[in-house]
């Protein structure tokens, strides 16, 4: 914190509720816009050279709008935390500043007192007089010590803003970025008519790159995916109302309706080890219904998001995952007099604690099925691909809408910061973008890391690991 600095929390909070309420009302006025033009768009009654080139350079704002519309609920969502973050303490560095110096003084003024009564009291062979002195002494080190104690209070004052900077420096950057491709794709769509002819670049980067970010944001603001062992953390950390919720989600599955505490233990731990997938899905199902929450809510019946104790929202991911693990484990399909009937396999893990995983066949139909409990349809496919071509074919899948879960054996990650992480075995993970280096950007762990679809490693080249691969599934709503 700077002496200039100044902070003024509810002057911030009420501009914040101010700005982040303009925002969403642009945002209807663009979704209006965008589909006045499409209606425009599909207008059967012309059909000329000329109304075909409108047509194409029409649909190109089209994106334009979708990305301003991205980039104002960003903006929107980073307002509101901004007003969340800010605290309820006026910091004014001026202020702040003068009472540190202040309590400095202070504290110089008494130690100067107490070296001057305690040199009184070396001097002096008077028992009173050395009691007197001793007690002064005494009476202007603590007046000492509390000025000290005073000035850390007023120093914490400025960690807190340094806090608050730290912790709201990140905001407001996707929207910038998006405004950037936003100005580049407005250039190139108004120079595009060449002789009555509308001509598109043909690597159009900044429509790919505002696709990604829409993928990214679309993940939640803040929130990075749900994480496998988040259950089995919440019923390890022994809040009653946190157990009572995840106790009355898993006994509400016949299969699971008896289990004891113990046992609904060991259950979240089979979680922990082999939930890979079932997370990947879940953080599929959030993304489909973010900004539908009273949708969510009317569907499975528990809430999209839940607020914690200082007001900070955030994605019910846990109930989630568990719901979605405890109505599609272990089952598989099966037939009797060509009739297809599903099948509860309670021998099919390894121990209690210790899973099997998840095959893809197995996830097309655990999913498929998960869906069809709620009434709702969801097609899972299996993508046939090399390596070479699983970035193309995520970027096909993701320009028709849908969304992928890509696996990978062995695990081979890089996080934001560029630090390897590297484990045996398979992992499932949900697709959240694509960089312009190659790389595919996934939500593991309810963090964000990045793969290189070509790394030999992913091959089956019977050397290093037998069983390597990488393969992806679409998924459609």
């Amino acid at each position: 914190m700077r002496r200039s600095d100044y902070l003024n929390p509810e002057a911030i909070k009420r501009q914040c509720i101010k700005a982040a309420s303009r925002l969403e009302e642009d945002c209807k006025s663009l979704e209006i816009a965008g589909s006045c033009i499409a209606e425009f768009v599909r207008n059967p009654e012309v059909e000329t050279e000329s109304f075909q080139a409108l047509k194409q350079q029409l649909e190109d704002y089209i994106i334009i709008i979708e990305a301003m519309q991205i980039a104002n609920i960003a903006d929107a969502e980073d307002f509101k935390s901004f007003g969340r973050l800010v605290g309820s303490e006026l910091l004014d560095g001026e202020n702040i500043y003068g009472q540190m110096e202040n309590s400095l003084s202070m504290k110089e003024s008494f130690l100067s007192n107490e070296e001057f009564y305690r040199n009184r009291m070396a001097a002096t062979e008077d028992i009173f007089l050395q009691a007197y002195y001793h007690f002064k002494t005494k009476q202007y080190q603590r007046m000492a010590d509390n000025s000290q104690r005073l000035y850390e209070r007023w120093r914490e004052k400025t960690e807190r803003f340094d806090e608050i900077a730290a912790e709201t420096q990140h905001l407001f950057v996707d929207g910038k970025d998006i405004d950037v491709l936003i100005q580049k794709g407005l250039t190139q769509i108004a120079g595009g008519f060449q002789n009555g002819a509308y001509v598109r670049k043909p690597d159009n980067e900044w429509k790919k790159q505002i696709k990604n970010i829409g993928v990214r944001l679309a993940m939640g603001y803040g929130d990075k995916g749900g994480e496998q062992k988040g259950p089995y953390m919440l019923w390890k950390r022994g809040l009653a109302s946190d157990m009572e919720s995840i106790r009355n989600m898993i006994h509400k599955y016949e299969e699971y309706a008896d289990y004891s505490d113990e046992e609904i233990t060991g259950l979240l731990i089979k979680l922990s080890d082999e939930g890979c997938a079932y997370v990947a899905f879940a953080n599929i199902i959030v993304d489909e219904y973010r900004r539908k929450e009273e949708e969510f809510e009317k569907t499975f019946g528990f809430p999209l998001f839940l607020t914690n104790a200082i007001g900070i929202k955030y994605v019910n991911y846990n109930q989630l995952i568990v719901d979605l693990y405890c109505a599609s484990d272990n089952h598989r399909k099966s037939w009797k007099m060509w009739q297809e009937y599903d099948v509860y396999d309670k021998n099919e893990d390894f121990t209690e604690t210790v899973g099997r995983g998840t095959s893809l066949d197995d996830c097309i139909y655990r999913f498929e099925r998960y869906m069809d409990i709620y009434g709702k349809a969801v097609k899972i496919e299996n993508i046939a691909c090399s390596a070479s071509e699983v970035y193309q074919k995520c970027e096909e899948e993701i320009r028709q809408g849908n969304h992928i879960i890509i696996r990978t054996c062995p695990v081979r990650l890089v996080d934001s910061d560029g630090k390897a992480v590297h484990k045996g075995g398979g992992h499932a993970m949900t697709v959240t973008g694509l960089s312009d280096d190659g790389r595919i950007q996934v939500s593991s762990w309810g963090k964000i890391f990045y793969i290189t679809p070509e790394n030999p490693e992913f091959m089956d080249n019977g050397e290093n690991f037998g069983g390597a691969y990488i393969r992806i599934q679409s998924v459609q709503f």
